[in-house]
């Protein structure tokens, strides 16, 4: 007994929480130091919610069966017993602004699914939470270069978040409304209140809405422009554009840890541009706050448009205000989100089975099926390649600036695009052969002009070189530009989608083609023009001349449904050359110039100018390897045969560059067998992190 060896005991030490102290030891799990906090306080009180926030080590103790040791607590440690879910506002892309419980201790990846659970949004990785602006600084260089286009200078009750959320929050009535229902979109003329009844109801319900007191989120709220846009600051120039990509959260880290505090304003938005299974009948709330981000983005001028594409979003935006009108009037109850809101669609003939049988024949036909049409027929038009002939012009890059055409026959068979001088030489060389896999598509297009012009910008090795090719008619300019978009997806026009490709692009030249308003429409209602286009158009022309505008393009729409409009909104967004872009201001390594752009598209990354030119593309699917060297902030991306290293410039964080890139490639694996056979939201979070965490 005298030999035996004592066991030393472990050494104790005072550990201060919040204002208590504890005598604990290293050894000591973090769920008995909170078992021992909660038996000091003597408080009957649930804390299931409570975990243990240590803020000089910026980390969350939540893991209850890890030591202190473990951890790294010591004696010097300052810890916080707090509750993990906290208020905050939360701003949607519609523009309202929701008191929500936010979970503060898990990734901002876990916490964004939940809220969108609870909003009734589908595919919740699709979006990620912004940063609201912060109170301007007085450096004047310093202001210009961080402060996002989306700072307010409104006075709100909370001294550090003096932006327009707050406003909203404040002058209010509820926290979920966005704004003081005075104003209307429409307005009917006196004239018109004693002849069209339906129409008055109609302005009347619009000066008295009382928005969202419903709580339905898929319903587009009417909100006068003239309130919002002297408040959403459009940047500068491109390098506050860049600077505002900046401002995502970490999607790895909590909120928490990236210095987020309770009753902060947060904006919800749509932050990664490929919307998968996109149903209208699941997928109500999703479909309508992507259609509202889509508008603002267009009304603010974050994305450019032409005369021709802004007075078809006018039109569409106003049909969607009808009917949002009409389905809100005729149903006396508001769905909730959680419940099935694509009721429209149900009748007693069924009509859902009907609907999938069409869907299902679309996707293996490209077209309606006619009832005559033989099997034999449709193994011959599976089993045979079809190419695509005709004349059109072509003019190549110049140096001057006046585009020249000249007429040439072309073949399209493919992805190859060759021409010949001539229909007769097509069985000889042709003059050029063009691969368009890879290649940029952009449309160039004046219905009043009647110029049909398809952009091409080829890759080469010594950057993108650009061809214009001009159609003569819009059959013409639909069956090619089809054609040339599949193409440059590494698909050819046999695919069934050719043919549903082709009628898009139709029934958007058919939107945007100016279609005579009967004088009775003219009478029914005025419009308030500058709440369905940007700015630039307001000053550029008479208010008169908009509104004539703007309602013959919205004669040709006037009989799609609020879901048609908006699908077709969308589809004309994700048309613009600018969609789906993500640009970074960068320092290319071993480049002469000291500023580029790098841009993160769904399937392809592009290194442009300080102009938004596009000099070069790279498609993901080549892509080998990216990393970040985290000391000097340097990527690195490897493709096939080609390496490339950039430095992002003016504060932009590598990590924010890396996580779009490995988000894209996420969800491009929503459509393969794994993804779709695993539900499991823990190893999708969990594939998710290793793509974009970047930490080991």
């Amino acid at each position: 007994m005298l030999n035996q060896r004592a066991i030393p005991q472990p050494l104790s030490w005072n550990l201060t929480i919040d204002s208590t102290t504890l005598l604990v030891n290293g050894s000591m799990t973090v769920g008995s130091v909170m078992v021992q906090l909660v038996n000091r306080l003597d408080v009957s009180q649930d804390f299931s919610d409570y975990a243990l926030w240590w803020a000089k080590a910026n980390i969350w103790l939540t893991n209850t069966k890890s030591t202190l040791d473990q951890y790294g607590v010591q004696s010097d440690a300052l810890l916080h017993f707090t509750s993990m879910h906290k208020l905050i506002r939360l701003q949607l892309p519609d523009l309202r602004v929701l008191s929500v419980q936010g979970d503060f201790s898990v990734s901002v990846f876990a916490a964004v699914c939940k809220l969108c659970k609870d909003l009734g949004i589908r595919h919740a990785e699709e979006l990620s939470l912004l940063r609201s602006s912060r109170l301007p600084s007085t450096n004047a260089l310093h202001e210009r270069r961080t402060s996002p286009r989306r700072r307010r200078n409104n006075n709100g009750t909370l001294n550090r978040h003096n932006s327009m959320g707050d406003s909203l929050a404040n002058n209010t009535s509820t926290i979920s409304t966005l704004f003081s229902p005075t104003t209307p979109k429409l307005r009917s003329t006196d004239s018109t209140i004693r002849q069209h009844r339906s129409i008055s109801n109609l302005s009347k319900s619009l000066n008295n809405l009382d928005l969202n007191t419903d709580g339905n989120l898929a319903q587009t709220p009417m909100t006068p422009i003239k309130n919002v846009l002297p408040q959403l600051t459009k940047p500068n120039n491109i390098i506050e554009k860049s600077i505002l990509n900046n401002l995502w959260y970490d999607s790895s880290r909590s909120l928490m840890e990236q210095n987020t505090h309770e009753n902060d304003l947060i904006l919800l938005r749509f932050k990664y541009f490929t919307f998968y299974d996109l149903n209208p009948k699941l997928d109500a709330v999703r479909l309508n706050q992507l259609y509202e981000q889509a508008k603002w983005s267009i009304l603010s001028e974050d994305i450019d448009c032409t005369e021709e594409e802004i007075m078809a979003f006018a039109a569409l935006q106003l049909q969607i205000q009808i009917q949002s009108f009409h389905s809100s009037s005729t149903s006396s109850t508001y769905l909730s989100p959680t419940e099935d809101v694509g009721h429209e669609y149900d009748n007693g003939n069924d009509y859902d089975v009907d609907r999938a049988l069409e869907r299902l024949q679309d996707s293996l036909l490209g077209s309606k099926a006619t009832a005559n049409q033989s099997t034999s027929s449709l193994i011959q038009q599976f089993s045979t390649t079809e190419e695509l002939c005709d004349y059109l012009r072509l003019s190549k890059q110049r140096r001057f600036p006046l585009k020249t055409f000249k007429r040439y026959w072309f073949v399209m068979r493919d992805t190859q695009l060759t021409y010949y001088n001539n229909e007769c030489q097509q069985r000889s060389a042709p003059i050029e052969k063009i691969s368009l896999k890879g290649c940029e598509i952009f449309p160039d297009v004046n219905i009043s002009s009647k110029k049909y012009v398809i952009r091409l910008l080829i890759p080469s090795i010594d950057g993108m070189n650009e061809a214009l090719i001009r159609c003569s008619t819009e059959e013409q300019y639909a069956k090619w530009m089809a054609a040339f978009r599949l193409a440059s997806k590494g698909r050819s026009i046999n695919e069934p989608s050719y043919e549903t490709e082709r009628e898009s692009i139709l029934a958007l030249l058919h939107m945007q083609r100016p279609s005579p308003v009967p004088n009775q429409t003219k009478s029914k209602f005025d419009i308030q023009p500058e709440n369905f286009v940007s700015n630039k158009f307001v000053k550029k022309y008479k208010t008169k001349q908009l509104t004539e505008r703007i309602l013959e393009a919205h004669a040709t729409v006037s009989n799609l449904d609020g879901v048609e409009a908006k699908l077709r909104y969308l589809k004309v967004w994700q048309a613009l050359p600018e969609f789906g872009i993500t640009t970074f201001v960068v320092k290319f390594k071993e480049s002469n110039k000291k500023e580029e752009l790098f841009g993160v598209a769904a399937n392809r990354l592009l290194r442009m100018s300080m102009t938004g030119d596009i000099v070069k593309t790279w498609w993901i699917s080549r892509m080998r390897s990216w990393n970040v060297n985290w000391e000097n902030k340097l990527v690195t991306i490897e493709f096939d045969g080609e390496t490339i290293q950039f430095l992002p410039l003016y504060g932009i964080d590598s990590k924010c560059i890396h996580e779009y890139i490995g988000a894209y490639i996420f969800l491009s694996m929503r459509a393969t067998a794994t993804m779709s056979d695993n539900n499991d939201p823990l190893r999708q979070e969990t594939l998710f992190q290793r793509l974009t965490a970047a930490y080991t």
